[in-house]
């Protein structure tokens, strides 16, 4: 999910916190918890400073 959202949203999620939640959020959205006219938000609150601790594995 974190190369999904750098890719086509240009988010940078670090793989530990914002990433699992944006995964969480994906997997409720196609399960349908929510209709196909609400709106739904992510908030991303930060988590750039641990994206230095992952950059091997994100290509960074």
């Amino acid at each position: 999910m974190i190369r999904l959202a750098s890719q086509l949203e240009a988010l940078q999620l670090d793989p530990v916190y914002s990433g699992k939640g944006l995964a969480g959020q994906i997997a409720l959205i196609r399960g349908g918890r929510w209709g196909s006219g609400d709106n739904v938000i992510f908030l991303h609150t930060g988590g750039a400073p641990a994206l230095f601790a992952y950059q091997s594995l994100l290509g960074i």
